[in-house]
C-alpha cells in the first residue's frame, strides 16, 4: 500500500469568476516503512488525527512542525525548494481553504 501526505486547497469562485479550481499535491511519500516514516506517521495520527480526517486548520504549522521535528542533518523532510513552494502554496491558497490529508492506495 502506498501512503502519501497530500497538501491541497478547495478552490475558490467569486461572482462566477473562478479564482482557483482547487489543487492537490503529494508532498511526502510515507510508503517505506522506515523508522523516520513511522515516527512521522505516528505524529500525524496522534497530533493531527490525519488517519481519522483531513486537517483544515493550521496546515502550515503542521508542515513546519514536521520539517523542524523530523529533519535530520543533511536529510530534511522537505528539500529547500519544496518547502518554499509549500509555504508559498499555503499563503497563496489561504482564501481557498487549505487542507492536509493522507492518501492511501493499493499498489498496482
Amino acid at each position: 500500500m502506498k501512503l502519501h501526505l497530500v497538501l491541497g486547497c478547495w478552490g475558490r469562485e467569486h461572482e462566477g469568476f473562478t479564482v482557483c479550481h482547487g489543487a492537490q499535491n503529494k508532498v511526502l511519500d510515507l510508503t517505506a516503512q522506515t523508522e523516520r516514516n513511522t515516527a512521522i506517521a505516528d505524529h500525524l495520527d496522534s497530533h493531527c488525527y490525519l488517519y481519522d480526517r483531513p486537517l483544515y486548520r493550521n496546515v502550515h504549522t503542521a508542515l513546519y512542525t514536521l520539517q523542524g521535528k523530523f529533519s535530520e542533518n543533511g536529510k530534511p523532510i522537505f528539500n529547500k525548494t519544496l518547502f518554499k513552494l509549500i509555504e508559498h502554496f499555503c499563503l497563496m491558497h489561504a482564501k481557498c481553504g487549505t487542507f492536509l490529508r493522507l492518501e492511501m492506495k493499493e499498489t498496482e
